[in-house]
């Protein structure tokens, strides 16, 4: 966590420094969303579930000066053998020295932890990793 901090922080600086001139011009709207996609974060990684073989969390975290998500939570066979795919957008919260907090709606959100610079770990409310050695609740930096 202690390094995402001063990442988020950078990159928001980066973010505010290239500000271009508005333009209608198609080619500078093109560098405009490479620019915002290059800022972004990736982590991966599939996660036990009580009810099936796991739910695969793919998440993007952007580096302007709030911390916005887009989270993909795929349930694995959760239907009839078949996927289940929901998708949430929103702004975490990076609470500092513990981790990031994702609300993804009324009663249900997420919490991490940095694990390392390739890694963050869910966590629970209090910030505690589960009790289990042999689950994982690693998402990995793509």
């Amino acid at each position: 966590m202690k390094k995402l901090l001063p990442l988020v922080a950078l990159l928001a600086a980066t973010v505010a420094c290239q500000q271009k001139p508005a333009s209608t011009d198609a080619a500078n709207a093109a560098a405009d969303s490479t620019q915002t996609v290059a800022d972004t974060l990736h982590y991966e990684g599939t996660v036990p579930a009580a009810d099936g073989p796991g739910i695969r969390y793919t998440i993007a975290l952007s580096g302007d000066s709030v911390l916005n998500f887009a989270l993909t939570q795929t349930y694995l066979e959760a239907e009839n053998g078949k996927d289940q795919t929901r998708h949430y957008q929103g702004v975490g919260e990076l609470i500092v020295g513990k981790g990031i907090k994702l609300p993804l709606g009324a009663n249900d959100t997420l919490y991490f932890k940095e694990v390392n610079d390739s890694t963050l770990r869910m966590v629970n409310s209090d910030f505690e990793e589960a009790e289990g050695k042999d689950l994982s609740y690693d998402l990995k930096r793509k």
